[in-house]
């Protein structure tokens, strides 16, 4: 357990990676912890206390403690999820995210998995770990509540859907018409990073999160990137993560998968 400055308390309690085997639906359950829930593929129907949720992939929900929780449909298509829990008494940060920013928390919750699962580290690593995770959470809900120029925000969504059609600032300065000089500043002092930067930034979760969650190989990740080329794709990976995509993809192997 970890005991904050301001007198709270955080302490991981399990996780895993769901996938559903035939038709599903999430049975009806009261816990005594927090559980957070992240799609990685297909859409998992859930409600909590009589409010329903319908998530697809990449979208979240926590669930809180002593709240009736249960699948309001039958699933018939492959499903997939991380499903994390814990305890603490700090404020959750947000109840449910369907944006798009979600690649460092799957990261994370990829990391803690591995964690748990390999014999030798310490319940104070796992509780540092499900921290973060947690931390992760509230930047999240506070870049939601972070007002940002018209014009940022319309990039960002044309990066997103381009992301892997090789976008670069030459053509969203053209897209938009402005010097690039001008969005590069803009985003500097919205993000404190330049577009290119930001661009690589976004490549870059896209890389950590297929290689993480998928099983896709690289050459196949190289194309879903925009790479014509899978050499030009290792060297990018390498320059930004320091080692390559194969051996990023290795640092993760232990997991645990239940289908009920």
């Amino acid at each position: 357990m970890i005991q904050l400055d301001t007198g709270n308390y955080f302490s991981y309690d399990m996780i895993g990676e769901f996938h559903s085997d035939g038709d599903w639906v999430h049975p009806r359950r009261v816990i005594g912890s927090y559980e957070l829930i992240l799609v990685l593929m297909g859409t998992v129907p859930i409600a909590e206390d009589g409010t329903e949720y319908t998530l697809k992939r990449n979208q979240l929900l926590l669930l809180e403690p002593g709240l009736t929780h249960y699948g309001f449909r039958t699933v018939t298509e492959p499903t997939a999820f991380y499903w994390f829990h814990f305890f603490t008494d700090l404020k959750p940060p947000l109840k449910t995210y369907t944006g798009d920013v979600v690649y460092e928390i799957k990261q994370l919750l990829k990391r803690l998995l591995h964690i748990t699962n390999t014999p030798g580290y310490s319940q104070a690593a796992k509780d540092a770990s499900a921290y973060l995770i947690f931390e992760e959470l509230l930047l999240l809900a506070r870049r939601e509540c972070r007002s940002r120029p018209a014009l940022i925000s319309s990039i960002t969504e044309y990066i997103r859907l381009h992301l892997t059609q090789g976008v670069t600032v030459a053509e969203i300065a053209r897209q938009f018409d402005y010097n690039s000089d001008y969005i590069g500043k803009l985003f500097r002092k919205v993000y404190g990073l330049g577009l290119k930067e930001y661009i690589d930034l976004e490549k870059m979760k896209l890389a950590r999160d297929l290689l993480l969650t998928t099983s896709l190989n690289v050459k196949q990740i190289a194309q879903e990137l925009g790479y014509q080329e899978e050499n030009l794709f290792v060297k990018f990976f390498l320059y930004h993560e320091k080692i390559s995509p194969t051996a990023f993809r290795g640092k993760y192997y232990n997991t645990h998968i239940n289908n009920k």
